[in-house]
């Protein structure tokens, strides 16, 4: 089974996240407890919401358990020569002539709205390890995305 990379800052993230989700399962619990009182429980829209976020809550909880008991720390390097997780860069898009500064992170921080992509992403993972000046191609949903490395920031 392949690690799921993490910076220090998304574990500690995760573990909270964690923590949070095991307090929310005894809340639900009781949920689940006071809308079994209701009565018949076949029409009792309060006890089939209780039992829809405990089962969504269960799944969150199982997918983080997953992670944390799986994963590789990573520490970033800040390599001003190569890109690497924790690297910002400055990348333009070839074919629209566009600038844009990006943050390389791991996959459970990323934030595309806020510049921040994955490592494991089309357009992060063609860039992990390129240098300055380099020209690369990723294959993204939308299509071939044409970039060149401008400045490792």
């Amino acid at each position: 089974m392949k690690k799921t990379l993490l910076t220090e800052s998304a574990l500690v993230k995760l573990k909270f996240e964690y923590d949070e989700l095991i307090e929310k399962r005894h809340q639900i619990s009781d949920e689940i407890k006071r809308a079994r009182g209701f009565g018949d429980l076949s029409e009792n829209a309060e006890y089939h919401a209780a039992r829809e976020a405990q089962s969504h809550n269960e799944t969150e909880i199982l997918k983080l358990k997953e992670i944390l008991e799986n994963y590789e720390l990573v520490q970033g390097s800040f390599d001003k020569n190569s890109i690497t997780i924790g690297s910002k860069i400055k990348i333009k898009y070839i074919d629209l002539d566009e600038l844009e500064e990006v943050e390389i992170v791991t996959k459970i921080e990323s934030d595309p709205l806020n510049s921040k992509i994955s490592n494991e992403s089309p357009i992060g993972s063609v860039l992990m390890g390129k240098k300055k000046g380099d020209k690369v191609e990723a294959l993204t949903p939308n299509g071939v995305v044409k970039l060149e490395v401008i400045e490792i920031l």
